[in-house]
């Protein structure tokens, strides 16, 4: 992954637990205290981190994944691809029909980026079955914090479901996210 995701996990601990707790964290995981926002690193880091963390704040990884996927949209995508996601959709839907594009664009800037990917199908008109292919394994519980704070981000109350999608025979997992306004 790149350093920016490494970057946002420090100021993810640095915004909630503080200087201190991300030392210990970063440490703990034999991770560098800073990270180039443009480089590339070893997932194994991001991964290390995320354990880290858990054990450090006695949460769950997929608590924390969670957390970090809404303080990602909230304080990092806003904040710095504000002009790519106002591009991306006007609404919570048509912003989520267009992540792939919107991952597609950000590839110019990342070299050897591999973005996840995601189907999207109107189940209800409020509600999504959503698809979603990624080689990195684990990550689902980032997935659907991204989506609930981007729910908050245009407005809307959104809730994610994972349907198991093992017995499915399914290559993805699949979530199944409710929006109301």
């Amino acid at each position: 992954m790149y350093g920016l995701i490494n970057e946002a996990v420090k100021g993810f601990v640095l915004h909630h637990h503080g200087p201190a707790v991300w030392t210990t964290i970063h440490t703990k995981a034999g991770a560098p205290e800073s990270f180039a926002a443009m480089s590339p690193y070893d997932d194994a880091i991001t991964y290390n981190l995320v354990g880290a963390a858990s054990e450090e704040l006695h949460l769950p990884m997929e608590q924390v994944l969670k957390a970090f996927g809404e303080y990602w949209v909230t304080n990092v995508a806003v904040a710095h691809y504000g002009t790519i996601m106002s591009r991306s959709g006007q609404n919570f839907v048509d912003f989520v029909r267009n992540l792939d594009h919107m991952h597609q664009r950000i590839r110019v800037t990342f070299p050897n980026y591999t973005p996840p990917s995601f189907r999207v199908c109107e189940v209800a008109p409020d509600l999504l079955q959503i698809d979603y292919y990624s080689e990195r394994v684990g990550l689902l519980p980032l997935v659907e914090g991204i989506l609930v704070a981007l729910g908050r981000h245009f407005g809307e109350d959104v809730t994610v479901e994972s349907i198991e999608s093992q017995p499915q025979g399914l290559p993805c997992s699949r979530l199944m996210v409710r929006h109301r306004k």
